[in-house]
């Protein structure tokens, strides 16, 4: 239990203090980054599913296979209730729920399992109390996150070092994400944790950059080609971003204004990340940047989002959000310029909203501040 009791036990009795403002019995919740954020234990996504149950009176439970139930004691949870997968007469979904009980508040459910739900327990409702409280991170999650950087600007550094013409984006990714892999390994201890992927990464070059969301490849790196590359790394299941574009060789012009144009955008949405500013805003402040430059046409997603437990997750940097940014928050500021047939552009650092400004977490990418420093010569 990385974070302690104490931590799971003010989550559990902020989660009451909502069920007994709403006049909710119960919170059944299934995901797995709100199970962890209850609880403390980290369940590995399986077809048999687990829930943490919260009351409004304080209780807290785990609802698991029996497979399960010897793991999830070795937590601080004591109330532990296992149901058999064999004969399995009654759908495991609706037993949790019958032992939840109602008035019930449900994080997400299979459509499949609704209809089972409400038969069990006739006032029941689907609503995420838990995202609500992870909006905010502690210090010491917090601190996780910078220590995710760390690693994941490690992994940027190393790929920039690895680049070369010659070699395929696959081969030189793969590389990286072992030798940061086996360091992560050493370093963390029992802080690595193998169910949020410690290290990952995509590697896109040339025209593949333009697709913002295409898979790595067997292509080959060649002269004057543009790659973008990102990496996520998870320290004790916190995540964190580092990403930048490059050059192998000398770039076009254009190629380089796409690259300054990003990198402006993303200095304007950091500078709009003050408390009270909404998350629009933010997305507003990177978008008029790219649309004075005249590539309003090349934009293809938002400014950014938040990250912690999820690799993605609320506040989205996005338009009509309208979430205020509170200290503690903690977001990833990553706009992208894609050009179809030609290439793309990105560049993403990872940052903390504090009392009166945003503080980037992986400071060791200003590293690549500038065009030039991005240059990989040969």
């Amino acid at each position: 239990m990385v974070l302690g009791e104490a931590f799971h036990r003010q989550v559990v009795n902020r989660l009451a203090e909502r069920l007994e403002k709403d006049e909710r019995h119960a919170l059944l919740l299934f995901s797995p980054e709100n199970i962890r954020y209850v609880t403390g234990i980290a369940f590995a996504p399986s077809d048999r599913p687990a829930a943490a149950c919260v009351w409004s009176d304080r209780r807290v439970a785990l609802f698991v296979p029996q497979l399960d139930a010897e793991f999830a004691s070795t937590g601080s949870i004591r109330d532990i209730r296992w149901y058999a997968e064999y004969p399995g007469e009654t759908s495991p979904i609706v037993w949790m729920a019958r032992e939840a009980g109602g008035p019930l508040v449900i994080d997400a459910l299979p459509a499949s399992e609704w209809k089972g739900v409400q038969e069990e327990v006739e006032e029941s409702e689907l609503s995420d109390y838990v995202a609500e409280l992870r909006l905010i991170k502690s210090q010491p999650e917090i601190d996780l996150i910078k220590r995710a950087c760390d690693f994941s600007d490690l992994a940027l550094e190393r790929i920039f070092a690895r680049l070369t013409s010659g070699s395929s984006e696959r081969d030189a990714l793969h590389e990286i994400l072992g030798v940061v892999d086996t360091i992560m390994r050493t370093e963390l201890g029992d802080l690595y944790d193998p169910l949020s992927r410690p290290i990952s990464g995509v590697l896109r070059s040339g025209t593949r950059a333009g697709y913002p969301h295409a898979p790595t490849s067997h292509r080959t790196l060649s002269r004057n080609d543009t790659v973008t590359v990102e990496f996520t790394a998870s320290v004790a299941g916190y995540h964190a971003k580092s990403g930048a574009t490059f050059f192998v060789g000398d770039p076009l012009r254009d190629v380089v204004r796409w690259v300054e144009t990003s990198m402006a955008a993303q200095a304007a949405a950091r500078e709009a990340m003050v408390p009270g500013a909404t998350a629009e805003t933010v997305d507003q402040a990177a978008r008029k940047v790219i649309e004075r430059a005249g590539l309003s046409g090349m934009l293809r997603h938002r400014t950014g989002h938040g990250i912690g437990l999820s690799t993605h997750e609320a506040p989205w940097l996005v338009r009509a959000q309208t979430t205020p940014l509170r200290p503690g928050m903690v977001l990833v500021n990553q706009p992208g310029i894609y050009v179809t047939g030609r290439t793309g552009v990105r560049n993403c650092e990872t940052v903390v909203i504090e009392e009166e400004a945003a503080r980037v977490l992986n400071p060791r990418i200003e590293r690549w501040n500038t065009p030039e420093a991005r240059l990989k010569e040969f």
